[in-house]
């Protein structure tokens, strides 16, 4: 019986099956980038072939970002795909199977998917292909074959459309990813959460870590920040906007009750003072110039699902915390305004909590840590490491306090900012751009 991707048409896979030199498959959000001789293919599907561009024409941000953050099949040449020993180079930071919706965007198919998983046991990424068509189950690669690459490159569906990319140039790799010079808002949120998200499940009880790592990566902290920045600077619905980015950046750590509330259409809020509503908040404390204001509209970002007193609570700290800190506030009087206005108790110092603390995803748990880390800080980088030595839920409390270092410091190590947005969206970089443009008032 013939297998069934044998019956679909595919030019791309023919491409390779037919393969005479050297070639590379890269395999981005939604589109292939085929580099072969001098030359680079770029693919919208199987058979939807985007244009072709010489090596030499390319920019070398191209390159770079597909190496950095595209899987990459090789061994496609010599008398048929793959000849059953090819492998697959999968970088550190690449997808779960939980970024994977049933119908949507990266490698989703119909009844078809590879995709990485992180095997903590051996501690390395695995492939997991579901087979048998349709009868369930994931059979697990280290190699995978010509049968295993053609269903794949036949059956993937992109949610991306084709409306979005009119030439070559519209490609998320034909963007280069720079923010404004003076970037100084939001993006230390950004930096914590990403500096601080391989260390939320490998927590270290030290500052001497490594800052910057292969794994490093950005979570539903980014994803929430970026989506209060965009419904502050375009005026949007917070409820909706949350619940679009949620389910637009699927797999990136989100809670149980946030995944549940993802999933229903009514955007109710739940009760939650977990530390989800802090985390998000930064942008609120860069966008308003009262505490009035801020107290409010921090309140409505979190209300849309941490409706608990103590979710908002820890969404109106946070960003007052920011509000002072870049009215040019000193440390002490940041601290008396928290811890009375908020009733949080600020007077101990992370060398005492440290050997203890464990992880907390409350607002009461986490938020005045992250406070903490900030008021003993001397430079932003010092706040970072500061923030993850003590442990817990990391990349929050991270996130926490690099909103309020950024605005305090108003100095960010251009290195840092490199190796993060780098990490990022191209989306995400335009919504910082801009809302650096309206709001970063130094």
């Amino acid at each position: 019986m013939p297998h069934p991707i044998t019956e679909i048409p595919n030019k791309l896979a023919y491409r390779l099956r037919n393969a005479t030199v050297e070639t590379i498959l890269y395999c981005d959000y939604y589109y292939f980038a085929l580099m072969i001789d001098d030359y680079i293919e770029f693919w919208l599907n199987g058979n939807h072939f985007l244009g072709r561009i010489s090596k030499s024409e390319v920019p070398s941000f191209v390159i770079d970002y597909l190496e950095i953050n595209c899987p990459k099949f090789t061994n496609f040449y010599k008398n048929g795909l793959y000849n059953e020993k090819s492998t697959v180079a999968w970088k550190e930071n690449l997808y779960y199977p939980q970024n994977i919706p049933e119908i949507g965007n990266v490698y989703s198919a119909m009844i078809y998917k590879i995709v990485t998983e992180k095997d903590n046991k051996r501690n390395k990424r695995v492939i997991h292909l579901h087979e048998d068509w349709g009868k369930g189950g994931w059979a697990e690669f280290e190699t995978i074959g010509e049968k295993e690459v053609e269903a794949f490159l036949t059956l993937t569906i992109f949610s991306e459309t084709h409306k979005k990319v009119k030439s070559v140039y519209d490609l998320d790799c034909f963007k280069s990813k720079k923010t404004n010079n003076n970037s100084m808002t939001i993006i230390g949120s950004v930096i914590g959460d990403v500096i601080g998200s391989v260390y939320e499940w490998n927590n270290v009880k030290t500052t001497e870590f490594a800052l910057f790592t292969a794994k490093s990566n950005f979570t539903d902290d980014t994803v929430l920040t970026i989506a209060v920045a965009d419904s502050i600077l375009n005026k949007k619905d917070f409820a909706k906007t949350i619940w679009e980015y949620g389910r637009k950046y699927r797999g990136r750590g989100y809670g149980g009750r946030f995944r549940n509330w993802l999933k229903s259409n009514e955007m109710k809020p739940y009760g939650s003072f977990g530390n989800g509503s802090a985390m998000r908040a930064s942008a609120v404390g860069f966008a308003f110039d009262d505490i009035k204001t801020v107290l409010e509209v921090a309140k409505q970002t979190a209300e849309v699902t941490h409706n608990h007193p103590e979710g908002i609570k820890g969404a109106q700290a946070t960003a007052t915390a920011i509000l002072l800190a870049r009215q040019g506030k000193s440390k002490q009087e940041i601290k008396d305004f928290i811890a009375s206005t908020f009733n949080y108790d600020l007077g101990f110092t992370l060398d005492e909590i440290r050997p203890t603390y464990k992880f907390d995803v409350t607002c009461q748990g986490s938020v005045p840590q992250a406070i903490v880390a900030f008021l003993e800080s001397s430079d932003f980088e010092n706040a970072i490491r500061l923030a993850i030595s003590i442990g817990g839920d990391s990349d929050t409390i991270a996130c926490i306090t690099g909103g309020i270092a950024s605005a305090y410091y108003k100095e960010i190590p251009k290195e840092i900012i490199d190796f993060v947005v780098d990490k990022l969206p191209s989306e995400y970089i335009e919504i910082m751009n801009k809302f650096d443009e309206q709001y970063n008032r130094k």
